[in-house]
């Protein structure tokens, strides 16, 4: 492939790699936010003896999607085992807090 054709290609695949870093930057400081409320939510609650589980169960299940689709994307063992801890984690919230704990 000459240096014409590879340009060509480029051009013609629509993927733009700032776009994408962009994205996976927005979904990092998702995260982190999603993660940092959801602990000064269920320390609130905590405090007025409320369930927290809900939350637990809430943040591990967006974390586990995340990683799960990035294993699937690029197969690096890193996000299976993130994603394999979040699950049991939404797994134990949720059953804690159906029995109301």
């Amino acid at each position: 492939m000459n240096r014409e054709e590879i340009l060509q290609k480029s051009r013609n695949e629509n993927f733009d790699e700032m776009e994408m870093q962009i994205h996976d930057k927005s979904m990092k400081w998702t995260y982190i936010v999603l993660v940092l409320s959801a602990t000064i939510f269920a320390f609130i609650r905590a405090n007025a003896g409320l369930p927290v589980m809900d939350l637990c169960a809430t943040v591990s299940l967006s974390v586990f999607t995340g990683n799960i689709y990035r294993f699937i994307r690029i197969k690096y063992t890193y996000n299976l085992v993130i994603a394999v801890i979040m699950l049991l984690i939404s797994v134990f919230a949720t059953i804690r807090f159906f029995m109301s704990h």
